[in-house]
C-alpha cells in the first residue's frame, strides 16, 4: 500500500513538474511576441496588451493544431513547407483586418518595394513590358548605360546573357536585368528597322528613378510653368525643388503641379514639397491609437520660396491618392492653388513597416489616418476639384472605348501608316470610314490618338501633350483667368 501511494505520488509529480515547464515555454512564447507586437506599435508605451481580451489563451492553440494536422495528413507533401504555411497565415491574418492597406510582402516583393521607395537600383535604365509575348523596352530612362547604348522603345529582348526571354514575366527580367552596379549583361535586341538580331553589351550603374519632369508652356504672350510629379520616393523632394528652381528661372506667369496618377509615397517628402508653397499653418496631421503616431506637419518660413502671388493650379485625378491628396489638399486648404480635374481616390491613412530580419520579408500595416489643415479626412471620400474636367476618354461611350482596345489588338494602325506616312484629314477619315464598315464605331478624335500613340512607339515620350489632354488645357485657362478662381488665404494653426 505504502508503494502504490509512493508510485502516485511520483506520477503526480511528474506530471505537474511537466506541465509546469510546459506552461513556462508557452508563456515566455506569449509574452515574446507580445513585446514584439508592443515595439512594432508603440515604442514609448510598457503597456503588455492582455492576451485574454481577446481570448488569445483559447485560439492560439487552435492554430498550432490546425498547423499540426495539415503538415502531417495533407495530401500532397511538397506543398505544406513550414516557410509556405506560416506565410499564408500572416496574409491571412492581415487579409482578415479588410483593409487593402495592410499587406504581407515576402522578401522578393519587400525587396521591389524597397527599390521603389528608395528610388535608386543597380540596372540598365529601361523600363520594360510584355508585347505580344515578347520582352519589350517601354522606354529607355535619360543618361543611363541603356540610353546611353542607343536602346529604343519597342526594341524587343530576345535574349539575357543568351538565355531566351520568350515566356519570361516583368519581374524575372527585372531581377536579370537588375544587379550590382559594375556587373556586366548582354542584350539581344530586333529592332523593325534592322534585320537582324544585335547584342548589346551592358554595364549595370545606379540607376535613379526620376520622379519630376518639367518644362515650360507658352500660351499667347504667357508663359506658364510645367512640373509632373509620379510619386513621392526618397528622391522626389529635391528632385521637385530643383526642377521648380529651374522653372521659376524662366520667369514664368503660372505653375501647374501635375498630380494625375500619382499614387503616393512617403508622408515626409510630400510634407517637404508642400513647404515649398506655404511658408505657415497645417500642412497634414494625422491620428491614431498610438500617440507616435500622431504628428502635427507645420510648415516654415524659411523652407518656402516659391511666392504666393503666383498663380497655382493643381491637377489631380482618380489616380492621385494618399501622399497626393495630402499635397492637394493642403493647398485647396490654405487657398494656395486651384484644383482642375476629377475626385481623387481617396487614400487617406498612414502605413508603417515592420520587416522581418530572418528573411526579408515584411508586413506593411496602417497606424493613424491623415487628415488636411481643414480637418478633412479624405480616406474613402477623396479631394473634390475647385473645376471638375473629364479626360476626353472618360466622354466616350462604352462601344468607343471598347473597339478602342479591340483595334489596338490588330495591325489596322500599323497598316494605315505604312500605306500614309504623310496622313492628312482626309486620309484620317476614310480610314476612320473604312473601320466603321468592318464594325469598329471610333470617333475622329479616339483614331487620331491611336495613330498618334503608334508613332511615338519609338521615341521618348514627351512631358506634356496639349493635344490630347483636355484637363491640361482647362487648368491653363483657369491660370489665364485666375482671378476668377483665386481664393483668399487661410492659416490653419491647430488641428481639429
Amino acid at each position: 500500500m505504502n508503494q502504490s501511494k509512493k508510485l502516485t505520488v511520483l506520477i503526480v509529480f511528474l506530471v505537474g513538474f511537466i506541465f509546469g515547464i510546459s506552461f513556462l515555454t508557452v508563456s515566455k512564447f506569449f509574452v515574446f511576441n507580445s513585446s514584439v507586437y508592443a515595439q512594432t506599435l508603440s515604442t514609448n508605451s510598457t503597456e503588455i496588451p492582455d492576451p485574454e481580451d481577446d481570448n488569445y489563451f483559447k485560439y492560439f492553440p487552435m492554430f498550432r493544431e490546425a498547423y499540426n494536422v495539415i503538415k502531417r495528413e495533407f495530401y500532397n507533401k511538397d506543398e505544406v513547407t513550414a516557410k509556405k504555411l506560416i506565410y499564408g497565415a500572416i496574409k491571412g491574418m492581415l487579409e482578415n483586418l479588410e483593409d487593402p492597406y495592410t499587406t504581407f510582402m515576402d522578401p522578393s516583393i519587400s525587396k521591389e518595394f524597397n527599390i521603389e521607395m528608395a528610388g535608386s537600383f543597380g540596372g540598365l535604365g529601361i523600363q520594360i513590358d510584355i508585347r505580344d509575348s515578347w520582352l519589350t523596352v517601354v522606354s529607355p530612362i535619360e543618361d543611363t548605360p541603356a540610353w546611353r547604348a542607343g536602346i529604343k522603345p519597342g526594341d524587343k529582348i530576345i535574349e539575357i546573357d543568351d538565355i531566351t526571354t520568350k515566356g519570361i514575366s516583368v519581374k524575372e527580367a527585372m531581377n536579370k536585368l537588375r544587379g550590382k552596379p559594375g556587373t556586366k549583361v548582354t542584350i539581344t535586341i530586333v529592332r523593325e528597322s534592322i534585320n537582324e538580331p544585335f547584342k548589346v553589351p551592358l554595364k549595370r550603374e545606379e540607376i535613379k528613378l526620376k520622379t519630376v519632369k518639367s518644362d515650360v508652356i507658352k500660351k499667347g504672350n504667357k508663359t506658364y510653368g510645367y512640373v509632373k510629379m509620379l510619386e513621392f520616393s526618397m528622391p522626389t523632394g529635391e528632385e521637385f525643388k530643383t526642377q521648380l528652381k529651374g522653372v521659376l528661372d524662366k520667369q514664368i506667369d503660372g505653375l501647374i503641379v501635375d498630380l494625375r496618377n500619382n499614387p503616393g509615397g512617403l508622408l515626409n517628402v510630400v510634407v517637404n514639397c508642400a513647404d515649398d508653397f506655404l511658408d505657415e499653418g497645417l500642412i497634414v496631421y494625422t491620428r491614431g491609437r498610438q500617440p507616435e503616431n500622431n504628428a502635427d506637419y507645420t510648415a516654415a518660413l524659411e523652407n518656402t520660396f516659391v511666392s504666393k502671388d503666383l498663380p497655382m493650379v493643381v491637377m489631380i485625378n482618380q489616380g492621385s491618392a494618399s501622399a497626393s491628396e495630402i499635397f492637394a489638399g493642403a493647398m485647396q486648404d490654405s487657398g494656395r492653388a486651384v484644383l482642375v480635374g476629377m475626385k481623387s481616390f481617396g487614400k487617406g491613412s498612414v502605413q508603417k513597416t515592420y520587416p522581418f530580419q530572418d528573411d526579408g520579408s515584411q508586413i506593411k500595416f496602417t497606424v493613424a489616418k491623415y487628415f488636411t489643415p481643414a480637418g478633412r479626412s479624405i480616406d474613402k471620400k477623396g479631394l473634390s476639384p475647385d473645376v471638375e474636367e473629364k479626360m476626353w476618354y472618360d466622354m466616350i461611350n462604352d462601344e468607343e472605348k471598347n473597339a478602342l482596345v479591340k483595334i489596338q489588338t490588330t495591325n489596322f494602325i500599323k497598316e494605315f501608316l505604312a500605306q500614309s506616312p504623310n496622313y492628312d484629314e482626309a486620309k484620317v477619315l476614310e480610314f476612320q470610314k473604312s473601320l466603321q464598315e468592318r464594325g469598329y464605331k471610333v470617333g475622329k478624335k479616339s483614331l487620331e490618338w491611336m495613330i498618334k500613340m503608334k508613332k511615338s512607339e519609338s521615341s521618348l515620350p514627351v512631358v506634356y501633350d496639349s493635344e490630347f489632354d483636355n484637363q491640361l488645357t482647362k487648368a491653363l485657362d483657369v491660370l489665364d483667368n485666375y482671378p476668377q478662381y483665386k481664393k483668399p488665404f487661410k492659416v490653419y494653426k491647430e488641428a481639429k
